[in-house]
């Protein structure tokens, strides 16, 4: 069943731009939709985006059922099925894995994913090569990009945003922050991830 109506972060994501540039487009009338309440959260209806994707040469196959596509790169094999199996949960998102530079290559091209959960130390490449190179594709040029690493310091991770990515956590990392960090990089209005007080991803 395709979705109704979408957010401003959802329509980013499928017109392949910032979430800033669709606030724009809805403030100046460009593309039609609604608030929920005085100054809230902007809502696009599909036909409302179906009109403006046509008018804009935007391919309609972009819209894959309104689902966030998330990309998780990690060769540690516990973080590596426990990260997919929490974001699955929620049945709102397409989550898809690899445990190397070279295959997360060429799973970016394929899918074009919305955020990337990134481990910088792989075993066959630097996390901060793959995050480059995604920057650099116009295709993947807006997606975001989570750090995780448990072997950098304040000071290096405070250096991650000059390499383009979004966001960074550090192993060992619960579910809920994991849950918040998703969210808040997608832009989603409510998060749907199973959100255990005590779970954690420690092994």
């Amino acid at each position: 069943m395709r979705k109704k109506v979408f957010t401003s972060g959802e329509v980013a994501a499928i017109c392949g731009v910032s979430p800033d540039t669709v606030s724009r487009w809805f403030d100046l009338g460009q593309i039609e939709g609604y608030r929920l309440g005085p100054g809230g959260d902007r809502r696009i209806p599909y036909e409302s985006l179906k009109k403006f994707m046509i008018s804009h040469g935007i391919p309609l196959d972009r819209f894959e059922e309104g689902e966030q596509r998330i990309l998780v790169v990690d060769d540690d094999p516990h973080y590596i099925e426990i990260i997919p199996t929490v974001l699955s949960r929620s049945g709102e998102y397409n989550v898809i894995s690899a445990s190397t530079g070279f295959d997360a290559g060429a799973l970016v091209v394929e899918h074009n994913p919305n955020l990337i959960i990134l481990d910088i130390h792989l075993s066959d490449m630097d996390g901060r090569t793959v995050c480059k190179r995604v920057k650099e594709r116009p295709e993947t040029k807006n997606s975001r990009i989570l750090a995780i690493s448990g072997f950098i310091d304040d000071e290096e991770a405070a250096r991650l945003t000059d390499y383009g990515f979004d966001g960074y956590l550090k192993k060992p990392f619960g579910v809920t922050e994991l849950a918040d960090e998703v969210h808040r990089l997608l832009e989603l209005p409510v998060s749907k991830l199973a959100r255990p007080k005590r779970a954690t991803t420690t092994p």
